[in-house]
């Protein structure tokens, strides 16, 4: 069981699952690391996934308690993520599970995975979300460490967005993953009014600013 909960100034999505669920993922997403040569860096930003859930899990982040009946109840762990860092994850894990042996049930947590943040994406994005579906599967087509190298620059300036512009903005910003937008930034090209211009990410190495769910 795993499911997902819309944040209420559309930073990211808050994941939902039960033990049984959120450590089968944790393991999932460490046995993918591990196998793959595409992710280059072991302990980088996609393990960090691994970590939320094994966070959530062990009852660090959210909980709460499900069932009518006292003797029925049973305790479900939640845990926030970003919309560009949860995506660029997902996007990431399936291009690694193309070059690795997997199972059929690493592919049954995996389309578990998809389909619930997909899912997320309509409910929260409904105009936008095939692009925002079609952007999540294109980011394989980037090498990991140029993927690497830029998600910290992208995550700064979402956060920076206001909430309706964070829901207007998403596809715009997964845009910029692929590796032609860095080639024509790198040439000076001239951008389209509706292409966010590489001038916007000159903040990415300053630390992230606060920000509300």
């Amino acid at each position: 069981m795993l499911e997902f909960r819309l944040t209420p100034n559309h930073a990211g999505i808050a994941l939902w699952g039960d033990f049984c669920t959120l450590s089968r993922l944790h393991e999932f997403v460490h046995h993918v690391v591990e196998q793959s040569d595409y992710i280059e860096d072991k302990e980088g930003f996609v393990l960090g996934l691994a970590y939320d859930f094994r966070k959530a899990y062990q009852g660090e982040r959210s909980e709460e308690y499900r069932g009518d009946f006292e003797d029925e109840r049973y305790r479900i762990f939640g845990v926030e993520i970003l919309w560009p860092v949860l995506l660029t994850q997902i996007g990431i894990l399936r291009q690694a599970m193309a070059f690795i042996p997997t199972s059929k049930l690493d592919q049954a947590v995996m389309f578990e995975l998809e389909y619930v943040v997909e899912s997320a994406v309509r409910s929260a994005m409904p105009a936008a979300a095939d692009e925002i579906i079609f952007r999540i599967k294109a980011i394989g087509n980037a090498s990991y460490m140029h993927v690497d190298s830029i998600l910290d620059s992208r995550i700064s300036y979402f956060i920076r967005l206001s909430p309706q512009q964070r829901l207007t903005t998403l596809a715009k910003v997964l845009q910029t993953f692929d590796p032609m937008y860095g080639i024509m930034a790198l040439s000076d090209a001239k951008f389209s009014p509706d292409v966010i211009p590489p001038t916007a990410f000159t903040n990415s190495g300053e630390d992230w600013p606060d920000f509300e769910w």
